[in-house]
């Protein structure tokens, strides 16, 4: 109010209350446009010829009404952030569904977890803000008892994964490397831990490994993430890498650090750093199969066909 005193002039200029349409405005649960308000106020003005203070009344009062209605817009939009995680919503399942899904606002409002959901999440995101570890100060967010868990890396200890860490300088290789984390979610089946994402993006313009920098542009597949946490909102588990669609991407279906190393055409001697690829028993068993559909006249047909 002093900083709306200030702007339209000094307290004496309030000398009179606001017209009786803006009073019910403010008073109305309705909604109410500015514009309208203003309308009004430009009728009453030129029917009534009112003087200058009352003029200035009723500037106040559209800038307040006006003010009114963000405060409803914000508590709405807060409403509805929190309602999943303050008590549990009706669900509704679709047919054929009953007994399958469950309620996840239900489970996680019994938890007896110390850190509710909400605060669980904020809590994530301050750590993967540190680097999990990695950047300065970081290493106190990780638990004595820490293992951290890739798909084929793992699991391993709190010293290991901070030795590990050091040795590849991603941020020195890729410096715009953006990880582009989204949708957090805590688990309704294990309340200490949250689950999110990542579409990774990154270019080569620094040495990687020794190798110089080669510029290419890599795009991950979206890959699942995860950090379980203690009562003392310490990182006691990190999981990495899951690729989540292998066809995504110029990494070869590759997440984690082996999707940098095959992205820039320099992957490691092993199989676990290649692009996925089926066992020839794995092929022998199709291959034995379509030929018996054949047989039984039944049209196989290849990727892509109708």
């Amino acid at each position: 109010m002093m900083a709306l005193t200030s702007a339209l002039g000094p307290a004496g200029a309030f000398v009179s209350a606001p017209p009786p349409h803006f009073a019910a405005a403010l008073q109305s649960p309705r909604k109410s446009s500015a514009a309208q308000l203003l309308g009004h106020t430009s009728s009453s003005l030129h029917a009534a010829s009112l003087p200058l203070a009352t003029t200035t009344s009723a500037a106040a009062a559209v800038v307040l009404v006006s003010m009114a209605a963000q405060r409803r817009r914000q508590q709405r939009r807060h409403r509805r952030a929190v309602a999943g995680h303050t008590a549990p919503a009706v669900q509704e399942v679709a047919a054929g569904l009953e007994g399958q899904v469950v309620d996840e606002d239900a489970m996680l409002a019994k938890s007896n977890f110390a850190i509710k959901p909400a605060d669980l999440i904020s809590v994530c995101k301050e750590v993967l803000g540190r680097g999990v570890g990695v950047m300065a100060g970081g290493e106190k967010d990780l638990a004595s008892d820490f293992e951290f868990c890739a798909p084929v890396v793992g699991p391993i200890g709190k010293e290991e994964y901070l030795q590990a860490l050091g040795t590849f300088k991603i941020l020195d290789a890729f410096p715009d490397s953006n990880p582009n984390y989204h949708f957090f979610r805590v688990d309704p089946f294990e309340p200490d831990r949250v689950w999110f994402q990542t579409r990774k993006t990154g270019t080569n313009t620094g040495e990687f490994m020794k190798k110089p920098p080669t510029g290419k542009a890599l795009v991950f597949p979206p890959e699942a993430y995860s950090i379980r946490f203690n009562e003392q909102g310490k990182v006691k588990e990190f999981t990495v890498g899951y690729p989540m669609d292998r066809r995504v991407g110029n990494t070869g279906g590759l997440g984690g650090a082996f999707g940098y190393f095959y992205g820039v055409g320099n992957p490691l001697p092993i199989p676990e750093c290649k692009p996925f690829r089926r066992s020839w028993q794995f092929r022998l068993l199709s291959w034995v199969g379509k030929t018996f559909r054949r047989i039984e006249g039944v049209k196989v047909t290849k990727p892509g066909e109708s």
